[in-house]
């Protein structure tokens, strides 16, 4: 990562640290902050502070492209681009015993922001988040409420955007979890089926997704291996390869390979027959 920054960025980089101090707070300009209830766990929450990759998938209108420096259990540290054009240093260290996070541009568009961050558990199916904003230095009387406004709004859309994305997640887990018996078979009659739609079918070996691609109906997962990410919507392009909306893993549609070697291939698709004008799926 060090050849894709210059000598004054790596040094900025070796110089951050990784571990949460709450004295940096006696040096900044509290701005405002953002609260807002999420109806998710804690778990969800912590999982998706760590979840660095969702950046430009999820946030496609904030950041454009991620490209990680380093991480672990302390937080993570990234180069990201930003739609507008240009990139940003930016690290999240996480206080995780104490659900509390930071995310602080060290170099870029808003170099020397801090956003911290509290979570706090309402019940097992939700949280609140109170998210606060610093300055390096006071704004001037016009600019404190302008950037306060612009924060504000931000927040509420990465919010917006990160609750979908943790909904589903949870929703994948707690179907993963389910003690039906699916059946080992689906059957329809092909005059039933509108080549324009996609099909659910939930067999005893997963949910996989029925569609029509270039004169063929086809059946593959609708999960994505790496977080459950959800198949079965419009992810399909004209080549035949499916993009997980969370991360960006793609895969061929067809035989269910990975085209990335760090995220495994989808579950072995079952098979698919047509005859007597019957189309049949079957593990």
């Amino acid at each position: 990562m060090q050849g894709d920054l210059t000598n004054q960025q790596w040094a900025l980089v070796q110089e951050r640290p990784n571990a949460v101090d709450y004295d940096d707070l006696n040096h900044l300009h509290y701005l405002g902050n953002y609260m807002r209830d999420i109806g998710v766990s804690l778990t969800r929450m912590m999982e998706n502070a760590y979840d660095w990759e969702h950046l430009p998938f999820v946030h496609s209108s904030s950041f454009s492209a991620i490209d990680i420096i380093d991480s672990g259990a302390w937080g993570w540290r990234a180069k990201l681009g930003v739609p507008r054009g240009g990139y940003q240093l930016l690290d999240l260290r996480v206080d995780k015993a104490n659900h509390y996070w930071v995310s602080t541009v060290f170099y870029g568009f808003g170099e020397g922001i801090e956003i911290h961050t509290q979570a706090t558990k309402i019940d097992d199916n939700k949280i609140n988040v109170d998210v606060r904003f610093y300055l390096p230095e006071k704004p001037n009387m016009i600019m404190g409420p302008l950037t306060l406004a612009y924060m504000k709004r931000q927040y509420k859309r990465l919010y917006d955007e990160d609750e979908e994305l943790m909904l589903g997640r949870q929703q994948a887990l707690d179907n993963n979890k389910s003690k039906s018996k699916a059946p080992d078979r689906w059957s329809s009659k092909l005059s039933d089926l509108d080549e324009a739609k996609t099909y659910p079918i939930i067999l005893s070996s997963g949910r996989f997704v029925l569609r029509h691609h270039h004169g063929d109906w086809i059946v593959h997962s609708a999960i994505c291996p790496h977080m459950l990410g959800p198949l079965d919507g419009d992810m399909l392009g004209g080549d035949g390869i499916l993009t997980c909306p969370w991360h960006g893993y793609r895969f061929d549609a067809k035989s269910g390979a990975s085209l990335q070697p760090q995220c495994a291939a989808l579950n072995k698709a079952p098979t698919l027959s047509i005859s007597d004008s019957m189309i049949s799926v079957q593990i």
